[in-house]
């Protein structure tokens, strides 16, 4: 397929529309084989966001949907290989496909009547059953939802409803597809109305997942495997595939061979390595897989302008919410490790993938296992159910995500601080009390350049721009460049400053003297307003201790 015909489908998860409208497909019906092979009754997969989980719940509506005939959409698709598939399987049952994607609100009210929305689209398309016989319970239910008048007990009781009537209608069980099972539940955490939306929640599931006659089998997915104790109470029958198993490791992602065929079709092999690098990385069984949405997304981009640079396209979608709560919820007791990984290293810690949304962010565990099944960190090894399991950064993107959020974290932690103390000490040459100043807020900040003089550049630089004072950056003054310089136009007066990285603890002293003997020798300041009051300040950096001393 030559790239001047390749259409990759950016922003688009239906199935049907996807292939009808000759769009890229990469083929993922395997999966099908496997779930019709699975013994569990209700199934539910947990992935990171934009892995592809609601173009495989549409993929499975067109192959089971009883009302269709989608052959041609699988024509030349690994599934029809599978004859029981085809044969029993294949446009043989009724279905329900129901996505929580758009179930939100700042309220308990606007959320139900989104969820009162999606399950009126859902009965509509079932309109149809209006004409057939039910009993009266069943019918008022019916046409309550219809006319948007249902109450919390109807909604409760909705799926079983249609689930019961569908199998008359059509005498064969359903199958139940339940896509972002968990949006409103998230939603609901963030804005106060947890309780009640779990209340309608667990009734819903419940009444078709659990021991439901009408039910052949429901497939769940979304983000977190809510606990059975919260959600699914006396569920037994449920399978969980989440990122820590081994089974279906590739029915969600991209794996290498599927991305370097796509690059192969789109004539972008040569950029494998960068798309690796970006996107790559996180560990689910024994592969590795690529994020659908960032492969599709940069690929796009590049058959527009072989130049351009790639970028976080995934976080232009979810936000970075859970990497600053993480250090908004702990004081940024968690900067070692966020340290740690930025450096590309890796961090051991018990993640636990039964989670409520009630606590979730109650206990750093949980935030450490919300920010692992979300996709911001991924497994480092295998996963220790009893223990440690070690943690990196899957890749480029979430670096760069990382650091934005810790960058972002910094500025706001600088400008909600008293900076008052920290400046009394640099216009007084109080070298002792600033070198303790710096110290402490090293020891409040996170490095991500390994301690590196650009770091500590960055840090003070920092810490005196949200000052309002003009700070200038490696300006050319005497014969050389200081550090930093600020100024007091007001106050008349400039401070500047050279900065030194240490070896060791015990150098700290020796690397502000060589700072403030560089300062001497090269006349900096020499050049600034002659009427202005001038401070130089050597200061030396070993990793979270600074040493500032004083010109006399």
């Amino acid at each position: 397929m030559s790239d001047d015909r390749l259409m990759l489908p950016v922003g688009k998860a239906d199935f049907t529309s996807i292939r009808e409208g000759g769009y890229y497909y990469i083929d993922k019906t395997r999966i099908i084989s496997s779930l019709i092979r699975d013994g569990a009754d209700s199934i539910l997969f947990t992935r990171p966001r934009r892995f592809g989980k609601t173009l495989t719940q549409t993929m499975l509506a067109s192959f089971f949907d009883i009302r269709r005939d989608s052959a041609s959409l699988f024509e030349g698709l690994d599934v029809m290989d599978d004859e029981k598939a085809v044969e029993e399987w294949m446009n043989r049952y009724p279905v329900i496909y129901l996505t929580f994607k758009d179930v939100d609100g700042l309220d308990f009210d606007s959320a139900f009547s989104m969820l009162g929305r999606a399950i009126i689209d859902l009965f509509e398309s079932y309109g149809f059953l209006q004409d057939d016989e039910m009993i009266g319970a069943d019918r008022q239910i019916f046409r309550s939802i219809l006319s948007g008048a249902a109450s919390i007990s109807d909604i409760k009781q909705s799926l079983k409803v249609l689930a019961k009537l569908l199998r008359s209608h059509y005498g064969q069980k359903v199958i139940i597809l339940i896509d972002e099972y968990d949006v409103p539940l998230d939603r609901a955490e963030q804005n106060g109305y947890y309780r009640p939306m779990l209340d309608i929640l667990r009734a819903m599931f419940s009444s078709v997942l659990k021991d439901d006659p009408d039910i052949r089998k429901g497939i769940l997915t979304g983000c977190l495997r809510i606990s059975k104790e919260s959600l699914f109470t006396g569920l037994n029958n449920l399978a969980s595939y989440s990122l820590t198993g081994t089974d279906y490791t590739d029915s969600f992602g991209f794996t290498e061979e599927e991305v370097g065929r796509l690059l192969g079709d789109a004539g972008l092999s040569g950029k494998a390595d960068t798309f690796r690098r970006w996107y790559d990385g996180y560990r689910i069984g024994d592969h590795s897989i690529y994020t659908p949405w960032d492969v599709i997304s940069y690929a796009r981009d590049l058959l527009s302008d072989r130049t351009c640079s790639p970028r976080n396209y995934w976080a232009d979608t979810s936000g970075n919410s859970v990497i600053r709560r993480m250090i908004d919820e702990t004081d940024a007791s968690v900067a070692d490790e966020y340290s740690t990984l930025i450096a590309g290293g890796t961090i051991g810690k018990h993640i636990t993938e039964n989670l409520t949304y009630d606590d979730l962010y109650h206990d750093e565990g949980n935030i450490w296992s919300l920010m692992v099944e979300t996709g911001y960190l991924t497994l480092a090894g295998p996963y220790a159910e009893n223990g440690d399991t070690p943690l990196r950064l899957p890749n480029e993107e979430m670096r760069n995500l990382f650091i934005e959020s810790v960058n972002r974290w910094f500025s706001d932690m600088v400008r909600k601080a008293d900076l008052a103390p920290l400046f009394r000490s640099i216009w007084e040459k109080d070298a002792e009390s600033l070198s303790a100043l710096l110290s402490e807020y090293l020891e409040r900040s996170i490095s991500y350049y390994d301690y590196s003089e650009s770091f500590y550049h960055a840090f003070v630089s920092g810490l005196m721009s949200a000052s309002g004072y003009k700070v200038l950056s490696n300006r050319e003054s005497g014969t050389g460049r200081p550090d930093l310089i600020i100024t007091d136009v007001r106050g008349r007066r400039s401070a500047i400053f050279e900065f030194k990285v240490s070896k060791s603890y015990d150098h700290l002293e020796e690397g502000a003297l060589d700072a403030l003997r560089q300062i001497r020798e090269n006349g900096y300041g020499s050049d600034l307003n002659p009427g202005y009051g001038i401070v130089r300040f050597g200061v030396a950096f070993f990793k979270k201790s600074a040493r500032a001393l004083a010109d006399a």
